[in-house]
């Protein structure tokens, strides 16, 4: 079919546009307007559209919203979020009286799609919007990669562009009206009678047609219009200039307004005094120069932006304020203020904490959490004496003490019996039994308190093999008795997070956001780290290091070191160990608002640091420069389980102890033995 002159103007513009900038794209939105309120140009836009897309060389995926079919506003953002959840859509198409509509389903979708790629282009096809309203709309600055088509005043008669808005014809009376998704490959037939505006007049045959963009980049006017270029009307363009132009590429000291914390050696962010620092704040009020930046993932920034060519803006929120955003849609600290979208970017040991809010950077620096916990304790002391056997041995022990009593008093009783006892009348069963226990266990101490009376073989050979077996217990008691005086026995160690959930002992950083990672967690050991775990400030943290049955949340950071906070004191550390394995771990990343639309460029930064080692620079020079060396020289020998050996000691009283122990047990005994033994020859001379 002959197309009609009238539409070849804009068929040629738009084979120009679409042929080389969506050609290549696996899908394409199409959201339009086929209702009795489309204006002609509307009409036309959408058969030279139709025209294009036939002649398109390889297949591309056309999803077509017609807005005549839609209610209201909420079905078109259902409509628009669906359609991007649905496939791969890079370009997007508009030929609206009222493209603003479309901005809001689309920054609708941005917020809420499930998909998350960052789109490549926009061709808005408009008639009467102003490009001083339409962009500056600060949705648009989600997208940059947009271009505006519109024709110019009919008095115009210029060859090329001129600065500031062009007026055109107004549209036609805007009915409210729905739309519906059709998706196609190649759309091959008519939509509702798109082609039928084409058999009249057109008003804009022999017209420029301008295109416009916003500007986006540089220190001011971001969302000033900026007119590119005119579509002339010998087919030709006047300033044959780049219609998508890179803005991300040079940004022109565009502001790039960014919150960070104070937490080493990641980001340390202070207020100087004015023009000593070399970062300015958000705030236009306050000086310039007046943040000082610095850190490992703070270096990343600054090198984007001398990559970038944008200016960085930042807001400081302090040591450790992190923030956080809650069920209830309130917010607070730096997160909150990525929440409320007062900042576009968050830097600063953050983790994949709120994912289906916000966007997050390709990883920047591995990090681990675990618990600077108590080191073990020396047994006491008193209980030296019987720490060289355990339970089940002096158990063992103390009945064979008795066995062996027991049989030496019956070899007596059969002695008597069978008259090798002398003239004795009288056997005395209790003094015997007294006697023959207190023979018994003076052989096991290698006493020679032992009976000599026997003249039968049968008790010898007992007394024989008793004297045998208790010099070889002796020996083994005595041996690992000195061993122990020489080297103190200690508690065993809680130095696993099993052990340490398994003592109920608590432990506390300066946030929250220590245990939001694990927080859902369906691990026992987990949970159970969880309740205990406790929020304090550095003052109660600091005493706390000091006590024992207490654990403080440190950090296994990329590089090796360990990162714990200016409340622990060098000396808090002797008599503390480093767990050997981590409650959890996770990569640090940059958190911005969805959509953010530096964020493919932040990527790319990114893998080069790490890439070229730069990152792992950074973190061990912040660690050399903010970070004791001494605190992280006893830092690594507890993590390599090794302490320094202290000074030798002159022996005092804790030493000994065990034996005073044992001397105030027996003079305690002893002393009830003598009351009850004068008790009963009272009774006896009562009697």
């Amino acid at each position: 079919m002959l197309l009609q002159p009238l539409a070849m103007h804009l068929s040629q513009l738009l084979r120009l546009i679409v042929g080389q900038y969506f050609a290549s794209f696996s899908s394409i939105l199409i959201v339009y307007n086929n209702s009795g309120s489309a204006t002609p140009l509307q009409q036309d836009y959408l058969g030279a559209l139709e025209l294009v897309l036939r002649e398109l060389p390889q297949s591309v995926l056309l999803q077509w919203i017609n807005v005549a079919k839609l209610n209201d506003l909420v079905e078109l953002e259902e409509q628009v979020m669906n359609a991007l959840n649905g496939s791969v859509t890079e370009g997007f198409i508009t030929i609206l009286p009222q493209t603003k509509d479309f901005l809001h389903a689309r920054y609708y979708a941005t917020r809420n799609s499930i998909v998350r790629l960052k789109d490549k282009r926009y061709l808005f096809l408009c008639e009467g919007e102003k490009p001083a309203d339409l962009l500056s709309l600060d949705i648009l600055q989600f997208y940059p990669h947009h271009l505006m088509v519109r024709p110019a005043s009919e008095t115009e008669t210029g060859p090329g562009p001129e600065p500031g808005p062009k007026t055109g014809p107004q549209p036609a009376p805007r009915r409210n009206e729905g739309t519906s998704v059709n998706t196609m490959e190649n759309k091959d037939g008519k939509e509702g009678g798109a082609m039928g505006g084409t058999a009249s007049t057109s008003l804009h045959r022999d017209i420029n047609f301008e295109l416009w963009t916003q500007k986006f980049v540089g220190a001011f006017g971001n969302l000033d219009a900026l007119l590119l270029d005119a579509f002339l009307p010998n087919e030709t363009f006047a300033e044959r200039v780049e219609l998508y132009p890179n803005k991300l590429l040079n940004l022109q000291s565009r502001s790039l307004r960014v919150g960070s914390i104070t937490y080493v050696p990641y980001t340390i962010t202070n207020y100087v005094p004015d023009g000593e620092g070399d970062v300015d704040p958000i705030n236009p009020q306050k000086a310039n120069r007046s943040i000082s930046f610095d850190g490992a993932e703070a270096n990343v920034m600054k090198t984007f932006c001398q990559v970038r060519n944008c200016h960085l803006r930042l807001q400081n929120y302090g040591a450790d304020n992190w923030g956080g955003i809650y069920e209830n849609e309130t917010s607070d600290g730096m997160l909150g203020d990525i929440y409320e979208q007062r900042v576009e970017l968050a830097i600063g040991c953050i983790y994949n904490w709120y994912n289906g809010i916000t966007e997050t950077s390709h990883s920047i620096a591995r990090s681990s959490v675990t618990i600077l916990g108590p080191a073990p304790e020396p047994l006491p002391t008193w209980r030296t004496n019987i720490l060289p056997f355990n339970d089940l041995t002096w158990l063992l022990l103390i009945l064979t003490m008795i066995c062996c009593g027991m049989f030496l008093y019956l070899n007596k009783y059969i002695s008597y019996l069978l008259g090798f006892c002398g003239n004795k009348k009288v056997f005395n069963h209790a003094s015997k039994l007294e006697k023959s226990m207190l023979d018994t266990f003076a052989l096991f101490i290698q006493q020679p308190s032992a009976p000599l009376d026997f003249d039968r073989f049968a008790p010898r050979f007992f007394l024989a093999t008793l004297l045998c077996a208790t010099i070889t217990l002796e020996n083994i008691y005595s041996g690992q008795l000195k061993s122990m005086l020489t080297i103190p026995f200690y508690s065993a160690p809680v130095d696993t997070m099993e052990k340490f959930a398994q003592a109920q002992w608590k432990w506390a950083a300066p946030a929250i956001i220590w245990v939001h990672t694990v927080q859902s967690s369906d691990l026992a050991t987990e949970q159970i780290l969880t309740r205990n775990f406790e929020v304090h400030d550095y003052s109660y943290l600091s005493n706390a290091s000091f006590m024992p049955n207490y654990g403080l949340g440190i950090e296994r950071l990329a590089s090796g070191s360990l990162s714990v906070g200016d409340y622990v004191s060098t000396e808090a550390l002797e008599n503390r160990i480093v767990l050997r394995d981590d409650l959890y771990f996770d990569y640090t990343r940059a958190v911005s608002i969805r959509g953010w639309v530096l964020m493919p460029e932040l990527d790319k930064h990114i893998r080069i640091c790490q890439e070229t080692g730069l990152y792992v620079h950074w973190e061990l020079e912040m660690i050399v420069k903010y970070m004791d060396k001494k605190k992280q020289e006893v830092l690594m020998d507890l993590a390599n389980g090794h302490k320094a050996k202290g000074a030798a000691q002159a022996l005092n009283i804790n030493n000994i102890t065990g034996a005073l122990f044992v001397l105030a047990f027996g003079f305690t005994f002893a002393a009830f033995a003598l009351v009850a033994e004068i008790l009963i020859h009272k009774l006896e001379i009562g009697k």
